[in-house]
């Protein structure tokens, strides 16, 4: 049994990897609890999936630092090794050709891993979460760069922060691009503004890559917006507990 988290800035998703299946649970990052809840949380979940194994390793992508910390010690009595941190450094099967890797996020680093180790090809990372990133691996495994924008959460608050006669709205598929009332003109913008402004990235992209890129999606809001991306993708919720499977594996003799 092998326990993989992705610590994001609005959600953490916690993995339990057997030999034969995956169990995922999600809670919110903040607030951030003290070590013995998570403890309990993390032990009630794997009594509940009658995982009888003890861990035999554990790997954390986080975004958040101060929650790493906490977690390290919650895990330094669930397995008898040191848990992984993803980092640019690890095996992760990719080449990084960015200016700087060590700033490349986590998360973003599970999700190019897996992408690129279930494609074999050319291929983009759009995941919608607290931010839209895109990621971009080349068919040679080269991690080459990618894009980020504010994701459907923050755009949200932030014109109901920004302008004084809108308002948050709920988060849900929009009826039509045409809305007819302040709150479904919002929604509209919301979604139909983050796939276009998606597909028109990759768009770019593959211009200057001067290869078609396969696409894959993932993330909170993926689902959301899988619905809405015109281009051909594949939908895969938990690619970034996956990502951490698979980098667990290239740096463990498991």
């Amino acid at each position: 049994m092998i326990l993989a988290i992705d610590i994001g800035n609005s959600s953490i998703n916690l993995g339990i990897f057997t030999s034969s299946a995956l169990f995922v649970r999600k809670f919110d990052t903040f607030p951030l609890l003290p070590p013995a809840e998570y403890t309990a949380l993390v032990n009630q979940f794997i009594a509940e999936k009658h995982v009888e194994k003890k861990a035999e390793g554990i790997i954390i992508s986080s975004v958040v630092p101060g929650h790493t910390k906490v977690f390290m010690r919650v895990f330094a009595g669930i397995s008898s090794r040191k848990p992984l941190t993803v980092s640019h450094a690890l095996k992760t099967g990719l080449a990084f050709r960015i200016p700087n890797p060590g700033e490349l996020g986590a998360d973003r680093i599970a999700n190019a891993a897996a992408a690129y180790e279930f494609s074999r090809d050319a291929v983009a990372v759009v995941d919608c979460g607290t931010a839209t990133t895109i990621s971009i691996v080349d068919r040679d495994g080269n991690y080459t760069g990618g894009a980020i924008m504010p994701g459907i959460r923050l755009m949200n608050e932030s014109l109901a922060r920004g302008a004084s006669q809108l308002f948050e709205v709920p988060v849900r598929p929009p009826v039509s691009a045409l809305g007819t009332s302040t709150a479904e003109c919002i929604q509209a913008g919301l979604i139909f503004g983050t796939a276009g402004a998606v597909e028109r990235i990759l768009k770019e992209t593959e211009k200057e890559a001067g290869c078609r890129l396969k696409t894959v999606v993932t993330g909170g809001y993926g689902e959301m917006m899988s619905g809405f991306l015109t281009r051909t993708h594949v939908l895969l919720p938990f690619l970034t507990l996956e990502g951490l499977h698979i980098i667990y594996r290239k740096n463990t003799d498991a």
